[in-house]
């Protein structure tokens, strides 16, 4: 049982310290770490000192707490990039024995033509062909699978609704997939004076999934390469802003 005597003959300089350490907005966990004492000991001084803390000192205690939160927000985010920095570097040493192999520098090439720039690899284009192409690029060189990483979203101009099954069908023959693989979606933007195209079919995008960094390996590979290029050429070498 604590009283105030206990607290005096045996734990007196503790007590103060906990005490001192509560008014300056210190949580029972943060206390605990400055003096040996068990929660509940804490708690029962505390109680004992008749110590609640002010609404300073819970503004102390919330500003602590969001800065600790903040920083360990920051430390993650600065380990999770030097992870996928070290994984990028680690695919570009892989990959150096492709940097004059034609068909790699041709898929490097489209995605830094028609790819996305941002964190998840998107390539669209309304010639098959060079879907084709990239898909098969992805499939060699970084081991996608057409079936388990990639996602189809197809986009066709609602003006075309009619044209909708010979859409489908152009496009599962060619990649050689089902018409469920394929999401729709129908472009709203009005045009006027449209010329019927009878080769129309939509623009079709290949989305990567399950694999991280992706497209960060891609541009970084594509800096390197274009490097290479520019110097032989004498153009300017500065990379990707």
């Amino acid at each position: 049982m604590i009283n105030k005597f206990s607290v005096r003959s045996k734990n007196h300089h503790k007590f103060i310290k906990v005490v001192q350490l509560r008014k300056k907005g210190f949580s029972y966990s943060e206390i605990r770490k400055e003096v040996v004492v068990a929660k509940s000991t804490i708690n029962n001084w505390i109680t004992l000192a008749g110590l609640n803390l002010s609404p300073k000192h819970l503004n102390i205690q919330t500003i602590k707490k969001l800065q600790n939160y903040k920083s360990g927000i920051l430390a993650s985010i600065i380990t999770r990039k030097n992870k996928s920095d070290k994984e990028i570097q680690n695919t570009v040493q892989m990959h150096k024995h492709y940097f004059n192999d034609p068909f790699y520098n041709y898929g490097i090439a489209l995605y830094e033509a028609e790819g996305s720039k941002g964190s998840t690899c998107k390539f669209s284009n309304s010639d098959y062909r060079l879907i084709i192409i990239f898909i098969k690029f992805l499939e060699k060189y970084f081991q996608v699978n057409k079936f388990q990483n990639l996602k189809y979203e197809l986009f066709i101009h609602k003006s075309r609704k009619a044209d909708f099954n010979k859409i489908i069908s152009f496009w599962t023959t060619k990649l050689e997939i089902l018409p469920k693989n394929i999401k729709v979606y129908w472009k709203q933007n009005i045009i006027t004076n449209r010329r019927k195209n009878p080769d129309y079919v939509g623009q079709l995008m290949v989305r990567t999934i399950r694999i991280p960094i992706l497209s960060r390996k891609i541009l970084t590979i594509s800096d390197i390469i274009l490097k290479k290029y520019l110097r032989n050429i004498g153009g300017s070498s500065n990379g990707r802003t």
